[in-house]
């Protein structure tokens, strides 16, 4: 599985999520979709940040490529660069569809490649904490498969049943301790899934 991921800041929310909707739509007779979500940002962690995600999941990137080179257009392709990520690790489960009462955590990390790693790790150590917290949901790392042309080089994604139950997790001392030498290299934010379009049959 692979995954074109758009990050965006805009003034149009309302208007690229119509656009948004339009494109996915046309994208389920494509060889290879899966599914497409589109997350609109309503709360930024930091002082910076965007507010439109778009996560489209293709079965191989041929696919992917197949659709692009017949002139089919994107959900949303507003990223600087590839924006083709590929999924490093996941919780075991991971709900399908997801539901718009839910908090979506979204958090874009720029680094160099030699922080890769070590970042990969947090995020496993932190990810397998959340997991046993109430009201966690499920949680998923992408790296982008050329660092060298985007912005970010993982993006993250995690679902909790609402604000107050992630809210806990964060005032935990034991995510604290995981999370603060890392601080500054994320641009986390809160969002819902505003629309999602996935293949059946």
């Amino acid at each position: 599985m692979i995954a074109r991921i758009d990050i965006v800041e805009t003034d149009d929310v309302a208007g690229l999520q119509r656009s948004w909707t339009a494109a996915a739509r046309e994208l389920v007779a494509r060889r290879g979709f899966l599914n497409a979500r589109l997350h609109v940002v309503y709360k930024r962690i930091n002082a910076f940040g965007y507010d439109l995600v778009s996560i489209v999941r293709w079965n191989d990137i041929n696919a992917y490529y197949e659709a692009q080179a017949s002139g089919q257009r994107l959900p949303l392709a507003a990223n600087r660069g590839v924006a083709l990520y590929g999924l490093v690790e996941r919780s075991e489960f991971v709900e399908q569809p997801a539901r718009a009462s839910h908090l979506v955590i979204t958090n874009a990390y720029r680094i160099l490649q030699p922080k890769a790693a070590e970042i990969a790790r947090m995020w496993g150590a932190t990810r397998d904490l959340m997991a046993k917290r109430d009201g966690f949901i499920s949680a998923e790392l992408f790296e982008s498969y050329h660092p060298e042309n985007d912005t970010y080089y993982f993006v993250s994604r995690a679902e909790w049943e609402d604000e107050d139950a992630f809210s806990r997790q964060l005032e935990g001392k034991d995510y604290r301790q995981l999370v603060a030498p890392f601080e500054g290299m994320f641009q986390i934010c809160f969002s819902r899934v505003a629309e999602e379009i996935t293949k059946t049959g």
